[in-house]
């Protein structure tokens, strides 16, 4: 599932919320997720998103149960 938003990388945040929507993230944070996929039991699927400099440098996708509480 990962390579398919490999291509996210090198876009701008604003090519990023044209592409997938604000996803209620703080525009100036350097990180940001959207949830993706959540199972009967409560198992989420997201999609966090590193910026740089306002471009996208890394795609990553976390499955746990909860929220996501990125560590900057």
């Amino acid at each position: 599932m990962k390579n398919q938003y490999k291509s996210l990388i090198g876009i701008t945040k604003k090519d990023l919320i044209e592409k997938l929507g604000d996803g209620f993230n703080f525009y100036p944070d350097t990180i940001w997720t959207y949830l993706l996929h959540k199972n009967f039991f409560g198992r989420k699927t997201f999609l966090v998103i590193t910026f740089k400099d306002e471009m996208v440098i890394d795609v990553n996708i976390i499955k746990k149960y909860g929220d996501y509480k990125a560590k900057l």
